[in-house]
């Protein structure tokens, strides 16, 4: 299997999950896109057709998500999203 297509991101428990949607500070196609690789499992080319953006686009927004979680990624602790939930 080749690295740049695995999906990392459903290796993310629902606590992380939680965490990175408030606070990595994405913008509405980050968010759209990082809900369809961890919520639902989609492949970037099946996030290409969903979201109806072109390959390249939809790499530079994976590439910007990824950015924004590794900067987020310090901030996180075990049990934090327990402050998102209603």
């Amino acid at each position: 299997m080749n690295e740049n297509s695995r999906n990392f991101y459903k290796d993310f428990i629902e606590d992380e999950k939680q965490f990175y949607l408030h606070e990595a500070g994405f913008d509405e196609r980050e968010k759209q896109l990082f809900i369809l690789r961890t919520y639902k499992d989609k492949t970037l080319w099946e996030a290409t057709e969903i979201m109806g953006y072109s390959s390249r686009t939809i790499d530079r927004i994976n590439q910007s998500m990824k950015k924004k979680i590794i900067k987020a990624a310090p901030m996180y602790y075990r049990g934090i999203s327990f402050k998102y939930k209603q």
